[in-house]
């Protein structure tokens, strides 16, 4: 993947950097509407890496209000996992989901948002 870089009022193109992907799912996931989910396959496919990649990179997620990883599941619809400073909370994630959705998340495609068939 190329990176396209304003510098000094010019444009450079470079190799991505892992905090490249890592913004650019950040970015994605901020898209996801409340009460609304995808799958880390979904965002995975936006950008052509591996779904786990993405979940390991929202693991990480140090903003979880400003970047809702909660609202990123499995493909087989299962929650996966949720990690807030480093400490595992999958109750949080069901909990978040739970209020967001009033009990009825609905499936948010990124692809289909972004126009893009994969």
């Amino acid at each position: 993947m190329i990176v396209l870089e304003i510098v000094k009022n010019s444009i450079i193109a470079r190799k991505w950097h892992i905090h490249d992907i890592e913004e650019a799912v950040y970015t994605l996931v901020q898209l996801i509407p409340i009460g609304c989910t995808t799958t880390y396959k979904d965002v995975a496919n936006v950008l052509n890496i591996s779904p786990r990649l993405v979940a390991k990179l929202l693991s990480r997620n140090r903003n979880p209000i400003i970047i809702p990883c909660h609202r990123v599941i499995r493909s087989n619809g299962r929650l996966g996992g949720y990690t807030i400073n480093g400490v595992k909370a999958p109750e949080i994630k069901r909990k978040l989901l739970e209020i967001e959705s009033n009990g009825r998340p609905c499936r948010f495609s990124l692809s289909e948002y972004l126009g893009l068939h994969h």
